[in-house]
């Protein structure tokens, strides 16, 4: 089906490789490319080629120069502006500039949601370390982040404190290629994340989870999520799946795979957070496929090569799972992972990215994630038993 074809890969990291395996598998002609020669995913593509995922022109050039038929990338948020820009300039398949601005850029998504009449956090957008007046005194807190960043880097949460919040906007803005961030106010309340996929506009697969959050520091990143989450068949999930078809169809966003982040307050309330066009990172749309049989990564190969397969109803069973992320406290040297012999029979992978002896930073974001351990459980019961006491079942040794 696919002799010939020529797919260029943008990034080699841990996180795209089961995209370049499968490709390879599908008999297609990989060419992997970013800026880190080292990076695992080019060992297996057909070639590589040294430049940034982000170089938009640079990219370009060399998909002209190597007559692809298709690009494409995985759980990257940078790139997939890249993506989007060479398949319009090529006129391969893949979503439009437009619409994966509109929903990757945290200020541009939040204005859409505004006009949509949806629930939104109080929000203002800085390129500077000027505090907006509105917010001096408050006493609400905040979420501050770079509107254009991915793996929670850059993120903070912080209070209206005049000292608090100069720090926070000032990381942030060393985190934003584009220099601008974004203040928003803080939802209190359960959150839930995970992938969905669009056909023709409909959320035609989701399976979202409780998303639970790092605590020992003020960056506000993900440590695990929890599948199913505890509004599974409710209609709070249904109001979820409605708003983010609007969201999408407003953006111009019809077919391809959804990152979904949204915040449920006490009352019920929903705040969709973030619908970004393309799969989690730390393996989430794998540990989907094992859960619930879809097959993200077929699925975009094909979208990527202009053979979309439709689906007209997929009725899936949804099994009980749990991602976690290895992490540091503090900066220390890597010894090994130690994992109870209660929890390692409910473990069907594990990806280290760190070797013995290997330096390792205090968690701050994806750029200190010492790995990702995906599970499975027979009930929602085991898996909230053994995720309460997960740092005492699953722990990273280090010096």
């Amino acid at each position: 089906m696919f002799e010939n074809k020529r797919i260029m890969v943008l990034g080699g990291s841990n996180f795209q490789l089961p995209l370049i395996m499968r490709a390879k598998e599908m008999g297609l002609y990989v060419i992997s490319c970013d800026y880190l020669p080292d990076n695992p995913g080019h060992k297996f593509s057909d070639e590589y080629h040294n430049v940034s995922t982000t170089d938009k022109k640079a990219v370009l050039e060399l998909s002209r120069s190597l007559n692809i038929d298709a690009i494409i990338t995985f759980s990257s948020d940078p790139a997939i502006p890249t993506v989007a820009y060479v398949a319009d300039e090529l006129g391969l398949s893949g979503p439009s500039p437009e619409a994966v601005i509109t929903l990757s850029e945290k200020d541009k998504f939040r204005s859409l949601i505004s006009k949509l009449g949806l629930n939104v956090p109080g929000n203002y957008v800085v390129n500077s370390l000027i505090i907006p007046e509105e917010i001096k005194n408050s006493k609400s807190k905040f979420v501050v982040k770079p509107i254009d960043s991915s793996g929670s880097k850059g993120i903070t949460y912080s209070s209206a404190n005049e000292n608090e919040l100069s720090h926070a906007i000032e990381y942030a803005l060393q985190h934003s290629r584009a220099k601008r961030c974004i203040i928003e106010e803080y939802i209190d309340g359960d959150q839930i994340h995970g992938d969905g996929y669009l056909q023709d506009g409909k959320l035609i697969y989701h399976y979202l989870g409780d998303h639970f959050f790092y605590t020992k520091s003020k960056n506000f990143i993900p440590i695990s999520t929890r599948w199913p989450c505890k509004y599974e068949g409710t209609e709070i999930l249904n109001v979820v799946v409605s708003q983010v078809e609007s969201i999408c169809k407003a953006a111009g966003y019809r077919t391809g795979p959804v990152n979904i982040e949204a915040r449920v307050t006490d009352s019920g309330k929903v705040y969709i957070i973030e619908v970004s066009p393309r799969n989690g990172g730390n393996y989430v749309p794998i540990i989907q496929e094992h859960l619930t049989g879809f097959d993200f990564v077929s699925k975009i190969i094909y979208s990527s090569m202009g053979m979309d397969v439709k689906i007209d109803t997929y009725l899936c069973e949804k099994k009980v799972g749990a991602h976690y992320i290895l992490h540091s406290e503090t900066d220390g040297i890597f010894k090994g992972i130690r994992i109870s012999d209660e929890i390692n029979g409910n473990i069907f992978f594990s990806k280290v990215f760190k070797n013995k002896r290997d330096n390792v930073k205090e968690y701050v974001g994806s750029n200190t994630t010492i790995g990702v351990i995906l599970m499975k459980f027979s009930s929602v019961q085991e898996r909230d038993y053994l995720m309460s006491d997960i740092k005492n079942f699953i722990q990273v040794v280090t010096l």
